[in-house]
């Protein structure tokens, strides 16, 4: 019996030295801190060395005014203008599509993003996190 309480002892301790050594290495997120990105959800950081096809999904007037190059504009007010040019983009190259509006606070674009999972189920579709400014 002392035996079997010494090995438990000894594997507790070993486990609690691993924990220990992953959250101060930060090796392994802490549990009790939230994730910085949602699901769905890419920096522009890691969107830009994918190649995405980028949707602009803020109004026709902030999309004229500045956008990033070469972005599709496509929110609710032109959905099916807008759809009609992404899949065939999409179709002609497919590659990631990744959504933007102007700001973290703007569910614009993660609203895109889940309409357009729906209508394209093959399509690699992300929300930019944080927003893009100009």
């Amino acid at each position: 019996m002392l035996s079997l309480l010494k090995e438990l002892f000894i594997i507790s301790a070993l486990t609690a030295l691993g924990v220990a050594y992953s959250l101060f290495s930060e090796h392994a997120p802490a549990p009790w801190i939230a994730a910085e990105l949602e699901a769905g959800e890419i920096r522009m950081v890691d969107a830009s060395v994918l190649n995405p096809i980028w949707v602009d999904a803020r109004s026709e007037a902030d999309c004229t005014e500045a956008h990033i190059d070469n972005a599709l504009s496509l929110n609710e007010v032109n959905w099916d203008e807008g759809i009609i040019m992404l899949m065939g983009e999409w179709l002609e190259a497919p590659r990631p599509i990744v959504v933007y509006c102007s700001s973290s606070s703007c569910d614009t674009s993660k609203r895109i993003a889940a309409r357009l999972r729906n209508d394209l189920p093959n399509a690699e579709i992300y929300s930019l996190n944080g927003g893009w400014q100009p």
